[in-house]
């Protein structure tokens, strides 16, 4: 039970800050991102919880600054009971102003993303740091869900705690609203998967 309700960060990252940090949004692409914390509790009932995300094709050739970019997001969860999800591709779309995911429903004959949530960049890790967070907000039925990304799964908790205190002090985003995914230790990376592309 959290003492303080889930709020929107009091301080995030500003779009000029996103675009630089991640050189146009491609430090993104082309990672794995693994998910080790939200702030939606049922995240704890998961073991691994990872995404793959690249450039749709050609996309990367395009300028965010004059037009939309577009890429994917492929996830795979698998739960502390053995069941493995893999998701349909979600899509991105970028513009110099905005970020947004399209949550992809498969309806068996078809995949359709209907509705795109619009994310604020409160973290990003400084050149493909591996002890940094990339920390994504959205606002879901008005409920304010955050993400904890990191290109490492085996974070130290050292490594894990400053991040944490520097998110406290630094955006507003208190330790207390976050469950941990239940990653087992020394988890080897392409074992459920997922390429093994981050850069070392």
């Amino acid at each position: 039970m959290t003492s303080k309700p889930i709020t929107m960060p009091t301080n995030a990252m500003s779009w000029e800050e996103f675009y630089e940090k991640t050189e146009n949004a491609n430090k993104l692409m082309d990672r794995v991102w693994y998910c080790i914390a939200c702030s939606d509790s049922s995240v704890s009932q998961q073991k691994i919880f990872w995404e793959h995300w690249y450039w749709k094709e050609g996309e990367d050739k395009k300028d965010l600054m004059n037009s939309a970019v577009e890429a994917c997001n492929h996830t795979l969860t698998i739960d502390t009971d053995g069941k493995e999800v893999d998701y349909p591709v979600w899509p991105l779309k970028f513009t110099k102003k905005s970020f947004k995911m399209y949550p992809a429903i498969d309806l068996g004959c078809a995949v359709i993303a209907p509705i795109g949530m619009s994310m604020t960049p409160v973290a990003f890790p400084t050149d493909d740091s591996r002890t940094e967070f990339r920390v994504d907000c959205t606002k879901i039925m008005g409920k304010v869900m955050y993400f904890v990304f990191v290109l490492d799964p085996n974070m130290s908790e050292e490594n894990k705690k400053k991040n944490f205190d520097k998110l406290e002090k630094e955006n507003g985003v208190l330790r207390e609203w976050f469950h941990d995914v239940s990653w087992e230790g020394n988890y080897p990376v392409g074992s459920t998967g997922e390429p093994d592309i981050n850069p070392k």
